[in-house]
């Protein structure tokens, strides 16, 4: 019985119970290895080991251990539900099981209580099961265990420095850009260009290293050669970076040297770097790249914004990348999507069950002809390439320059693409906007909508080539853009819609605009999907709204990873409010494609099921906004949104107050209108004005509603009591759109023909206006005694002010 299979029978209600890493160890992972017929007394947990690299010290510890013969033979690594396994956390169980003994533990094990990978350290050969107790046996009989090199150890210590030291890490970081600029006298614009070089040395030397040759980024290694070789340490290391790029040409300019020419700055450099390990810890390396040395520099007219790890996860696992697919992502950036999606392939080749020589044949298939990208920014387009190597290569197909109309990115051709364009900004290249059906003799087009069409062109027909995509929410829902949502419909099936919450890119680029995961395939003859899943997140696994990037254990990407695995009715919730379903391709027009608008049709249709007599509210009331201009020295009375109480609509204040005062242009309301605040539907302000009053104006942020004579509801009291209810508000939070939830704004349209109401019986209704109108009229009543109040105590109080200030005198 495998883990999964194990889980399904044993633990009921796996997200709720299983949360921490604690409960994987305690609760699956424990009772497991029993199962596998291993004794607890055999193993040992949480063992500290102290790792030393050059003068670094830092203290790691395994959380489970298992003895066999006397030796310890198995390290198992336990994360929490929510963390993917991917390299950094393989890296670190095999880092364990190297160091824990000597000659080595036979099995590194990673599991988040829901996956596994158990690779054996003298094989390298990767499964997705951890070995039974007589499989343990057997395979310790048949390995040649060998004791690690000097080299090799050096290695090992240097990768779990680096995994388990990130902060340290940063700081050095930091510390390398002031050398470079202020002892190199590098300009801060082309000071990462330079560290990209000394990088790409460090990660060659790791790469002869792995082969058991020394690395030679050590000072005293380097210092050791120049003399044998009757040069500097500056000649020397110059050496090595242009053997590195016969490696790796991953500059344009094929004659790259070094712009560093002060030796002791490159030498304190290659210093601060030498006891970290690049190779296999790209993902830290990249983000701390990323904030020290570009997040100030770029934003250029291509607007730079990263894709933060969990996203990624998330999307890539979902789209499932198959072995031998060609993969594009056109607006690569660092390349979050391309690496992912290098890993999630390449594990899928570890794990097929193939001869060696066949497993080499598709690895080299993977990452000589699988992995493209385009990025406009040259040093971003660098950043790529080295974050590639630095997870074990691929690079060879990323190209600089406008992907738009880089020909080296072919039509017709991708089995998948995988991206984050650049939002809004508008494209004005005539040239280039006629060669597109969205940008055909037009003076511009936003560049996420020309991105969706080459992306599309990209797509191979035939195979039925799926797009994920990240575009404002606005696309997805805006009457604006419902023609581009006509024209996609016309080219593609719906696979998967998802609602990101608002900030979800603060902390990588500072971009507010709302967002969402669009998923796409390419229409054929016969590849309609038949049904669509959707999801809006509250929570993704890190704080969003914030400049900063910090982890949090909340992620709803998760939970929707989960159940998407199979098709189930109705609407399922996270614990964090948010809500995933699936939804048939023949229930989605071209209105709106958004998440929150499709799980809220999929909420009518069970509203009816509950309720006997349910109606859309354009049979039961309509708008009657009618504007007015205020003249400047004209009084009039002017009721503000913030003086209506947020979820009971109770009116504290309106005042007098002259045209010249309040602004241009508002609604006019009378007395007993009844009105709904449609900006920030969360407030729930739905509001009724004081009979007390012939005229009022009231912003145009409010609709003014009139019930139809035909309505089945008796008054406006019922209705607003209606609104009010959570069953409504739910509904109008959903339809909402706009760039945040503070700002986001229910549409007319939406309102009136998307919203489903029930119709109480008529001494039900009665019951209600009796009281709910009493209540408003006596609230009104008693706020303006109090105001009244207040102002006379107020005109006292100055009174005595006054008469003391003239006395003092």
């Amino acid at each position: 019985m495998n883990l999964k299979e194990w889980i399904s029978e044993n633990i009921t209600d796996f997200s709720s119970k299983i949360k921490t890493e604690e409960d994987v160890k305690i609760h699956i992972i424990l009772p497991y290895l029993s199962l596998l017929g291993f004794d607890s007394s055999k193993m040992r947990f949480e063992n500290a080991m102290p790792v030393q690299a050059g003068t670094k010290k830092i203290t790691v510890q395994s959380d489970i251990e298992i003895e066999e013969g006397g030796n310890t033979e198995i390290v198992i690594d336990v994360k929490a539900p929510n963390v993917s396994l991917n390299d950094k956390e393989i890296l670190q169980s095999i880092s364990y099981a190297k160091l824990v003994s000597t000659p080595p533990a036979l099995y590194a094990i990673v599991t988040n209580g829901i996956d596994i990978i158990s690779t054996n350290i003298y094989t390298g050969r990767k499964s997705a099961e951890i070995p039974t107790r007589s499989e343990l046996v057997r395979d310790i009989s048949r390995t040649r265990k060998k004791t690690l090199s000097q080299i090799e150890i050096r290695e090992v210590k240097s990768l779990m420095l680096t995994l388990n030291n990130s902060d340290e890490l940063y700081k050095i970081i930091k510390k390398c850009k002031d050398l470079i600029e202020k002892r190199g006298l590098v300009r801060s614009d082309q000071s990462f260009k330079e560290m990209t070089k000394i990088l790409l040395v460090k990660m060659n030397e790791e790469k002869r290293a792995k082969n058991g040759k020394t690395n030679r980024f050590q000072i005293e290694v380097l210092k050791k050669l120049a003399k044998a070789e009757e040069v500097t340490i500056y000649e020397e290391f110059i050496n090595l970076f242009q053997e590195a790029l016969v490696t790796y040409p991953i500059y344009s300019n094929a004659t790259e040297t070094l712009k560093i020419t002060d030796h002791k700055c490159l030498l304190k450099v290659i210093e601060e770097l030498e006891p970290w390990s690049f190779i296999g810890t790209g993902d830290d390396i990249k983000g701390t790249v990323y904030e020290i040395f570009l997040k100030s520099t770029l934003r250029g007219d291509f607007d730079q914004y990263f894709t933060p790890r969990e996203i990624v996860d998330f999307i890539v696992r979902y789209a499932d990348p198959k072995i031998g697919d060609k993969i594009l992502d056109p607006a690569c950036g660092s390349g979050g999507f391309l690496i992912q999606s290098f890993l999630y392939v390449n594990q899928k080749i570890i794990d097929t069950p193939c001869s060696e020589l066949d497993r080499k044949l598709k690895f080299n298939e993977l990452i000589d002809k699988c992995l493209w990208g385009g990025e406009a920014d040259e040093d971003l387009h660098v950043l790529a390439k080295i974050n590639l190597i630095m997870h074990g290569d691929g690079y060879n197909n990323i190209y600089q320059g406008d992907s738009l109309s880089n020909q080296k990115l072919p039509n017709n051709y991708f089995n998948l693409i995988l991206t984050n364009p650049p939002f809004t900004i508008p494209y004005t290249f005539k040239d280039i906007l006629n060669k597109y059906e969205m940008g055909f003799n037009r003076e511009n087009q936003e560049l996420d909508i020309l991105f969706v069409e080459k992306c599309i062109r990209s797509l191979d027909e035939k195979a039925g080539g799926e797009l994920y995509i990240i575009l404002p929410e606005g696309l997805l829902n805006l009457p604006y853009y419902q023609s581009f949502r006509e024209w996609l419909l016309s080219k593609c099936y719906i696979t998967l819609s998802i609602s990101l919450p608002e900030g979800a890119f603060i902390p990588f680029g500072k971009s507010v605009s709302k967002t969402a995961i669009l998923g796409l395939r390419k229409k054929n003859e016969n590849n309609k999907p038949e049904y669509i899943f959707l999801g809006t997140a509250k929570e993704v696994g890190y704080e969003v709204g914030k400049s900063t990037y910090k982890k949090i254990d909340k992620n709803d990407l998760s939970f929707f990873s989960l159940q998407s695995v199979q098709i189930f009715e109705g609407i399922q919730s996270t614990e964090n409010g948010g809500e995933c379903a699936w939804i048939k391709q023949e229930d989605v027009t071209n209105y709106r494609i958004d998440a929150s608008y499709l799980i809220n049709t999929i909420d009518i249709k069970n509203l009816h099921r509950s309720f006997p007599i349910l109606k859309r509210l354009d049979k039961i009331c309509t708008f009657n906004n009618v504007s007015i201009v205020p003249k400047k020295d004209i009084e009039y009375y002017y009721l503000e949104i913030p003086d209506v109480s947020p979820n009971t609509g109770t009116i504290s204040n309106i005042r007098k107050l002259k045209g010249d005062e309040i602004g241009n242009s508002f609604y006019i309301a009378h007395g007993g209108d009844l009105a709904y605040c449609r900006i920030n539907p969360r407030k729930n302000r739905v509001f009724i004005i004081p009979k007390d009053f012939d005229t009022v104006l009231v912003s145009k942020e409010a609709y003014i509603i009139n019930l139809l004579e035909e309505s089945d509801i008796i008054s406006n009291y019922v209705l607003a009591t209606i609104l009010q209810s959570d069953l409504v508000k739910s509904q109008l939070v959903r339809l909402a759109t706009g760039s945040s939830s503070s700002r986001a704004r229910v549409q007319e349209k939406a309102f009136l023909n998307s919203v489903f109401i029930p119709i109480p019986s008529e001494t039900v209704q009665r019951k209600i206006h009796r009281m709910i109108s009493k209540i408003y009229e006596d609230y009104w009543k008693v706020s303006q005694k109090f105001l009244q109040t207040y102002i006379e105590c107020q005109k006292d109080l100055f009174t005595i002010i006054d008469k003391n200030s003239i006395r003092s005198i």
